[in-house]
């Protein structure tokens, strides 16, 4: 217990109530303690009141309950706080997410994957070629009612439809590599030089001039950004060449790049590049064909399209309301993780080593950094976004590509950063809903259920690996989906979810495959499920049965309670301001209970003075007969009422057992006269039986 500013000075003055708790003294505002079980010792005015006879235990409650109440109404604040921040990151990532620019990056990809020559049906070099003009060129250069009303509103841009434009002409962009001699070294072929062009790399990736009067230059991209695909890796580099925007002037320059061999065996990747601007809506959207052709011949195509809404390229958008609320909700944000950020270093204070331990803590840190990323991120976008005065060259020159790509994956970043912070955000839900009367015995059962279900996930997830490796092993090479451990651990992931099938390795390896695939069903969709289900299971049955220890009502701190203890200090301001401004009310309303309550104290005083006298007597005669005058003391008024509790248990104890007895028995009885029961109808039957056959005897002889 903390110690007291003097000998008892918290309780000079005051008045002792039942309530348990602290009160302000009528005419006063000094701080009054309550102990349960003390009755109030009225003061007369001018007088100096009685010190409340308080023993060690009631002090440290009363310090002790103190306490609690404060550290009840901080967490209280502190849920508050949280919900009111997640409330407004919600709406802030509502208000800033935009359903139309979705819609346009479909569009643009309806547009150049499907056609007369469909993009995953490109697997050579000229069929490339064909996709060029028979598919992307006629998308994006189409000559049509549409087309001729958007040029009618402005000629600025290259119109594809009515509310959409190229902003710039299409750039190809190759990534090529060097012609190696001696591919393959070894003894089988020593006496032979084979030439090839190796797969992608730093070391093998070329930067020479090449093609007709070395017209085609290896060129630097400063505002592109490197691209991992399924074939290998590619720098934002390579041999650049910008198609027209005019559609003839744009097959003409198609046409003399396959002619002049741009494109051939040495390509590893093409990226086909260009800009849409969506004038209704103010939204760029940067487009990327990826085709990649692998060393081994396989083929790999790609669209990938980020779009920007001009929120991600400027402060507040566009000016209109949507764009100002969501900046508004931005800087809540902001203001808000400051505060917490203060809150939490405040703590950090108290104890360093002690906080993170906590992994709820750590994963406000983790939060709290996630967020002031995402938003210097944004700033820096903003930033660079206004340097690069999008779209102003291209006012003049129709055919200029000048790169966004590096401006729309920060912009991107920006909101896979919020996507994640959106998760953790609601995952720290848990850690406050723990506190709430309604959900708190569900947390604390799954809570439990951890002490098993981590164990069970970690052997899960080693045996999932180790069949991972197995499948990568022995399929790795005959199936690309297998080909690596990461591919394969997603594949079989999806196989466990029943998104795809294994029959491509059972179709390869039918003896194998069958009995991998077999051991993979058993282990985790039969074993695993069930133990899983038997984890879950187990933790609501322990919930169920286990015994919840007893607390002394006298004596409860009401220990992490914070929305409890919200309402009860409600409740206690909305009955003092009752009583002040409208005592009849008051009157009326607490009256009848405390009456109520007098009258159950009066039977339960009147019923404990009883006792007391038996106690007393007992005591007398006890002493004057056996010990005298100096004879041990008799058993206190409460522990001989826990006494009399704990005799009326045992008496209903033996009651329950002489009641089991009884049934069990009467259960024999029962089973008897049943047993009774069917001997006599086996005897009816038999008795029945003898009679039919002497019938039949007679009626023969007569």
């Amino acid at each position: 217990m903390k110690a007291l500013p003097g000998p008892d000075a918290r309780f000079q003055n005051q008045q002792i109530a039942t309530t348990g708790s602290y009160r302000h003294q009528a005419g006063g505002g000094a701080l009054v303690p309550t102990v349960p079980g003390k009755g109030i010792e009225p003061t007369v005015p001018g007088t100096q009141p009685t010190r409340p006879n308080l023993t060690d235990k009631q002090m440290d409650f009363l310090v002790a309950k103190e306490e609690t109440r404060q550290e009840n109404l901080s967490e209280c604040r502190g849920i508050c706080m949280f919900f009111v921040f997640l409330f407004v990151f919600t709406l802030g990532m509502i208000f800033d997410s935009n359903s139309s620019s979705a819609r346009l990056a479909d569009h643009i990809r309806d547009k150049i994957e499907h056609g007369p020559i469909e993009l995953v049906s490109v697997k050579t070099i000229p069929q490339m070629y064909d996709y060029l003009r028979q598919t992307v060129v006629p998308a994006l250069y189409e000559n049509s009612t549409d087309t001729n009303m958007a040029l009618d509103l402005s000629s600025y841009y290259h119109p594809i439809d009515v509310p959409n434009r190229m902003v710039g002409g299409l750039r190809l962009r190759q990534a090529r590599v060097k012609y190696t001699e001696d591919c393959q070294v070894g003894p089988l072929f020593a006496s032979y030089t084979i030439r090839c062009y190796p797969a992608i790399g730093p070391e093998t990736e070329s930067q020479d001039v090449f093609g007709p009067e070395l017209k085609f230059q290896y060129q630097k991209d400063s505002t592109g950004t490197p691209y991992v695909g399924y074939l290998g890796s590619y720098s934002p580099d390579g041999y650049i060449e910008v198609l027209s925007t005019d559609v003839s002037k744009a097959n003409t320059q198609i046409d003399n790049l396959q002619k002049d061999d741009f494109s051939g065996p040495w390509t590893r990747a093409l990226f086909i590049d260009f800009i849409v601007w969506n004038s209704n809506f103010g939204t760029y959207a940067t487009a990327t064909i990826n085709l990649e052709f692998g060393a081994s011949g396989g083929v790999a195509s790609h669209v990938a399209i980020l779009t920007l809404s001009p929120r991600a390229l400027s402060a507040g958008g566009l000016g209109d309301s949507t764009d100002m609320t969501a900046m508004a909700f931005l800087v809540l944000v902001l203001i808000f993780v400051l505060y917490f950020m203060f809150e939490e270093s405040q703590e950090i204070k108290q104890g360093i080593f002690a906080y993170f331990k906590d992994g709820w803590n750590v994963l406000d840190w983790l939060n709290m950094a996630l967020l002031l990323t995402a938003f210097g991120v944004r700033i820096f976008v903003w930033i660079e976004a206004g340097g690069m005065q999008i779209g102003v060259a291209q006012l003049t020159d129709k055919d200029l590509f000048k790169s966004m790509r590096g401006v729309a994956v920060m912009v991107e970043l920006v909101k896979l950063l919020n996507s994640v912070n959106a998760v953790i955000l609601y995952a720290k839900v848990v850690k406050y809903l723990r506190h709430m009367p309604v959900t708190k015995d569900l947390i604390k059962t799954f809570w439990k259920a951890l002490d098993l279900f981590v164990p069970f996930l970690c052997m899960f997830v080693i045996a999932f690996t180790g069949f991972a490796m197995s499948f990568n092993v022995g399929f790795g090479d005959k199936i690309w989906e297998l080909s690596t451990l990461g591919s394969a651990l997603t594949y079989l992931s999806r196989a466990f979810l029943k998104d795809v099938k294994l029959m491509p390795a059972y179709s390869i390896m039918p003896a194998f495959g069958s009995l991998l695939i077999i051991i993979f069903y058993i282990v985790f969709l039969v074993l695993g499920v069930n133990v899983l289900f038997a984890t879950i299971t187990d933790a609501m049955l322990r919930a169920k049965t286990e015994e919840r220890q007893k607390k002394d009502d006298q004596y409860d701190l009401h220990e992490d309670e914070p929305v409890e203890e919200f309402i009860r200090e409600v409740r206690k301001r909305v009955k003092r301001q009752i009583r002040r401004r409208a005592p009849r009310i008051y009157k009326k309303i607490y009256g009848k209970k405390r009456k109520a309550i007098a009258g159950v104290h009066a039977v339960e005083d009147k019923n404990i003075d009883k006792a007391e006298i038996v106690l007393a007597e007992s005591e007398s005669d006890e002493s004057n007969d056996e010990f005298g005058d100096h004879g041990p003391q008799l058993p206190s008024k409460e522990n001989l009422m826990k006494s009399i509790e704990h005799m009326a248990g045992r008496i209903l104890s033996e009651v329950s057992i002489v009641g089991i007895e009884i049934k069990s028995e009467l259960h024999d009885v029962c089973e008897r006269v049943a047993q009774m029961q069917m001997a006599v109808e086996e005897l009816s039957m038999r008795t029945d039986g003898v009679r039919l056959d002497q019938e039949e005897f007679l009626a023969m002889q007569g």
